[in-house]
């Protein structure tokens, strides 16, 4: 679906109409039970906040039984206080994909790290192929960064520690290694690193000016896909939301991928419908018509294998307690769906 339109060019003759809804143009709304939607540029607007309006539509959105999961770069610490805001809930997928978070409880519940031996592995290999980088590495504890990382001081929820060499750090293991060049766009060195580590690990970028590098194989789909397990949603009823490189993984594996009208071409290409964008509460939006249908709905789905709308929202689908759920999720697990025919572009 590489050339799609942008959502002011298509009329309604358009063929791929078909695949693609542009909002605007009717089009049914499938049952949903979970939305799994970015935060940064996708759920927040601009200026990185929670509007009335969003809050607003998640509340309703919940109420009629469709849980609303952040799926994130963020770690953690960074989520508490704003998905208590949004109202989102009841899991988080965090450090995309490294982390699933319990939000009520503030607590992580399964993480995928980067062992020691890898981690110092990658980081050997990271500055062979981009000469010149500078390397920090998350936790979930620290953030440990080498000087020069940041353009400029930073205050973020989580502790700060800078360090004088990462390598020296991350024998300790991680859940990602992150990577700045100066002088070079993050897309470029993503591709640089992606190409130099192939299958030892996951690279990726979000819109910042450094590349994320997790554990092989982790992902927004991934994690994703295991909060859809704990719940007891089924692949088809899940819409996913995202706006930039990190969300693909997650928009090809979702039954029904979106993207808000300021993501990425690439995530505009991989979609079935276009929202309004982030500055126009695009999100929002998109809950209040799928709580509109849920509610209507409801009095014909009290037989389904979820009851009804109001029983989902009273805790019938609950995550499991802490002694039910591994503190890592196991190299076991099982896959996510195949992605579906239309994403494979």
């Amino acid at each position: 679906m590489s050339g799609l339109p942008a959502a002011g060019e298509r009329s309604s003759s358009d063929p791929l109409l078909a695949a693609v809804r542009v909002d605007g143009i009717a089009a049914p709304t499938p049952r949903v039970r979970l939305v799994a939607t970015d935060l940064d540029g996708t759920l927040l607007d601009p200026s990185g906040r929670v509007t009335s309006r969003t809050a607003r539509a998640v509340e309703a959105a919940r109420a009629a039984g469709i849980h609303v999961v952040p799926v994130t770069a963020r770690p953690p610490q960074a989520l508490w206080a704003l998905a208590a805001e949004a109202g989102v809930g009841p899991l988080a997928v965090c450090a995309n994909g490294a982390a699933i978070v319990d939000l009520a409880g503030r607590r992580v519940i399964e993480v995928e790290q980067v062992p020691g031996p890898v981690a110092t592995d990658l980081v050997d290999r990271i500055r062979t192929a981009a000469p010149g980088v500078v390397l920090a590495l998350d936790d979930l504890e620290c953030f440990s960064f080498e000087g020069g990382f940041f353009d400029v001081p930073v205050d973020w929820q989580e502790k700060l520690e800078e360090v004088a060499d990462a390598r020296a750090v991350v024998a300790r293991g991680c859940v990602k290694l992150l990577a700045r060049l100066p002088g070079s766009a993050a897309p470029v060195l993503a591709q640089t690193l992606a190409t130099a580590l192939g299958e030892l690990c996951h690279v990726t970028t979000s819109g910042l000016d450094w590349v994320d590098v997790g554990a092989a194989g982790v992902s927004k789909a991934g994690a994703t896909a295991r909060v859809c397990e704990l719940l007891g949603i089924g692949f088809d009823e899940v819409v996913a939301i995202g706006d930039n490189h990190n969300d693909l993984p997650l928009l090809a594996w979702a039954a029904t991928p979106m993207a808000p009208a300021n993501a990425i071409p690439e995530v505009l290409a991989s979609v079935t419908r276009i929202l309004a964008s982030n500055s126009e509460d695009g999100v929002a939006a998109l809950l209040e018509e799928l709580a509109r249908t849920a509610r209507s709905a409801a009095p014909d789905c009290a037989g389904s294998p979820g009851g009804t709308a109001a029983n989902a929202s009273a805790g019938t689908l609950r995550p499991p307690s802490r002694a039910s759920v591994s503190p890592r999720r196991a190299s076991t697990q099982q896959p996510a769906p195949p992605v579906p025919p239309r994403a494979r572009t």
